[in-house]
């Protein structure tokens, strides 16, 4: 029972020096205007940041959409250019092509076939390098080709190509 009272003095003691204490100090506990003022003053400083933070992502957002046209713009401008040139080469190739069929056949107009080199010979439409040679090769061999009809004892030399070339043939 002792320690009861004893516990029962201690509290009454500490109740009255508390209560002296929040009566002589009464700005221990914040204001009801300045609690106010501080959670205004708090939003306005989190309204800021929230919309600093906003204009921020906003700003990187754009840079990052700017950057990725202007590689867009890049990679397009790449492909046409590559397109142009792939284009001018192919024209250049047909018409290189045009112009060398031109030439074969204009040269080719009459090409006497027992005085005619092989360079010649390849001129003929149908006639390459090894043809050329094997009409210069029967030309030795046999003599004097008299006839179109004669060509077809040339071997590489068929009814097709005697078709095409002897209407630019002398002999």
């Amino acid at each position: 029972m002792k320690s009861l009272k004893s516990l029962l003095t201690l509290t009454s003691l500490a109740l009255a020096v508390s209560g002296s204490a929040l009566a002589t100090n009464t700005s221990v506990l914040p204001t009801k205007e300045s609690v106010v003022t501080n959670s205004k003053s708090m939003v306005e400083s989190t309204k800021a940041d929230v919309k600093n933070a906003a204009n921020d992502k906003l700003k990187s957002m754009s840079d990052n959409a700017s950057s990725t046209k202007s590689n867009a713009l890049d990679k397009v401008n790449v492909a046409k250019e590559k397109a142009t040139s792939a284009k001018d080469a192919m024209k250049d190739k047909a018409t290189s092509t045009k112009e060398s069929a031109k030439d074969k056949v204009a040269s080719s107009a009459k090409v006497n076939i027992n005085k005619a080199d092989a360079e010649t010979l390849q001129k003929l439409s149908g006639i390459g390098e090894k043809k050329a040679q094997a009409i210069i090769d029967y030309r030795n061999k046999v003599g004097k080709i008299k006839s179109a009809a004669e060509l077809s004892n040339i071997d590489g030399i068929g009814e097709a190509t005697i078709e095409k070339i002897t209407p630019f043939l002398t002999f």
